[in-house]
């Protein structure tokens, strides 16, 4: 069985983060679990539009891509892509970089929003996944790497890399699918740290987005992990990725973060 891991937030930004990340998954690779790392760049590649004099644009919460931004986002997630897949291996494991341009492994449509007026809104290049070359995925001997990129009819998408992850976990039927997020899980309340909820169910998750008790931003992580446990896989993790030994922990089989069950 797979486990697919979304790198964000933290987990990509802080450098000490990055590397504990990845050696974990170099660890566990090695103990014989097939790992697939799938991942954005959101704050990379706000800070590349600002370099090109462009301003990022937000419709319900997603980036609006024209031409321009998708060139700096495909410019900018091949370059992470790459340097993971260059660090992992220096941490001893088989990191490979699966290039979107080359190497089609998730294919998408774009990805058009209902609008208040039953209008859809047009993201510009912004898709979602339609299929997954699991065929690409196979190869237990590597750890594969994806950028949060689909290449459609029309050429490449973005694609928000927390539905691009809950893509590639159903589509493997992977034992389960984990989130590396700036929480450290689903709190039951939001300012107090001890109310996490260590394990809920898809019901209770439910539940708790439509009485408020899951809201703001916490809502489209939970939703990504449903959307991965609906398309297949067992179940879902949201862990914390601003603690560097949170994903270590998770495979000892400490319990750490939000496992969201059937």
């Amino acid at each position: 069985m797979a486990v697919v891991i979304k790198l964000g937030g933290s987990a990509m930004e802080d450098p000490a983060a990055t590397t504990a990340v990845l050696r974990a998954v170099a660890e566990e690779h090695r103990r014989g679990t097939r790992l697939i790392l799938v991942h954005g760049g959101g704050k990379p590649i706000d800070r590349a539009m600002a370099e090109a004099g462009l301003q990022p644009v937000k419709v319900q919460g997603r980036r609006y891509t024209d031409a321009a931004t998708l060139e700096i986002v495909v410019r900018v997630l091949k370059q992470i892509n790459a340097e993971l897949a260059t660090q992992l291996r220096s941490l001893g494991g088989h990191g490979v970089a699966l290039d979107a341009q080359n190497q089609h492994v998730l294919r998408g449509e774009r990805l058009l929003l209902p609008g208040l007026d039953l209008q859809p809104i047009d993201l510009g290049f912004v898709g979602k996944v339609t299929s997954v070359a699991t065929d690409l995925l196979k190869d237990t001997m590597t750890v594969p790497i994806l950028a949060s990129i689909a290449v459609g009819s029309e050429g490449m998408l973005n694609i928000n890399a927390d539905s691009a992850a809950s893509a590639v976990a159903g589509a493997l039927q992977a034992e389960s699918c984990l989130f590396l997020t700036d929480t450290p899980g689903v709190l039951k309340n939001r300012h107090d740290p001890s109310s996490l909820a260590t394990q809920l169910t898809v019901a209770e998750c439910l539940d708790w987005i439509a009485t408020g008790i899951i809201d703001g931003g916490m809502i489209p992580k939970v939703e990504a992990c449903l959307q991965a446990m609906e398309a297949g896989a067992g179940c879902a993790v949201i862990l914390d990725g601003r603690d560097t030994q949170s994903l270590s922990k998770w495979f000892a089989g400490t319990p750490t973060g939000t496992r969201i069950v059937r």
